[in-house]
C-alpha cells in the first residue's frame, strides 16, 4: 500500500472513530416544551406519557416526560410508582436532593440507592427540570452501578441533549 493510501486510510478511520453515534431526538409535549436524544442502540420508544430507553443490557433505563409546572410533584410521585411496578425497592434513607441547571434550566434531582427485581443494587434518580414558567420534564432514571460506569458518556450526552425546542 502506497504511503498515500496509509494516510487516507487513516485519516478515514480516525473520523469514524470520532462520529457520533446514531440517536434520535424526541420532541416531549404538545405543543413541544422541550427535546431530548436517546441513543438508538438503546431501543427508545415513545409511550402515552413521553419517551423511554433501555440499555440492551438492561443495566440503565431512563424514561422523560413533559408535566405541567404545577404537578410536578404529582409526576415525582407517579414516577417513582412506576419504579416500584418494576420492582425497584427504594432505600428513603439514602435520598440526596441537588438542586442546579440543566442547560440553563433550573433542575431538582432526587436520587437514592436501592435494589432492582434481581436484588442487583442501583441508583435511582427523578429529576424536574423547568422547561417555561408553565411546563417541567421529569427525567426518570435507574442502573446499576457498573451500569453508570459502562454508559457514563451516553448519560452526559442525553443530560446534555435536554433543550427547549
Amino acid at each position: 500500500m502506497s504511503r498515500l493510501h496509509s494516510i487516507v486510510l487513516a485519516v478515514c478511520l480516525s473520523l469514524l472513530g470520532s462520529m457520533p453515534a446514531a440517536a434520535a431526538t424526541f420532541e416531549l409535549g404538545s405543543p413541544p416544551v422541550a427535546r431530548i436524544t436517546l441513543p438508538d442502540a438503546w431501543s427508545p420508544k415513545v409511550t402515552a406519557r413521553g419517551v423511554e430507553a433501555t440499555t440492551d443490557d438492561d443495566e440503565i433505563y431512563v424514561a422523560v416526560r413533559p408535566a405541567a409546572l404545577a404537578s410536578t410533584e404529582e409526576a415525582v410521585r407517579q414516577a417513582l410508582a412506576y419504579l416500584l411496578e418494576q420492582g425497584v425497592k427504594i432505600d428513603a434513607s439514602t435520598q440526596r436532593q441537588r438542586i442546579g441547571e440543566i442547560n440553563g434550566m433550573e433542575a431538582v434531582s432526587l436520587a437514592f440507592s436501592g435494589k432492582d427485581e434481581d436484588d442487583e443494587d442501583v441508583e435511582i434518580s427523578v429529576s424536574v427540570v423547568v422547561a417555561s414558567p408553565s411546563s417541567a420534564v421529569v427525567l426518570t432514571y435507574w442502573g446499576s452501578k457498573d451500569g453508570e460506569r459502562t454508559y457514563a458518556a451516553e448519560l452526559a450526552a442525553i443530560l446534555q441533549s435536554l433543550t427547549r425546542p
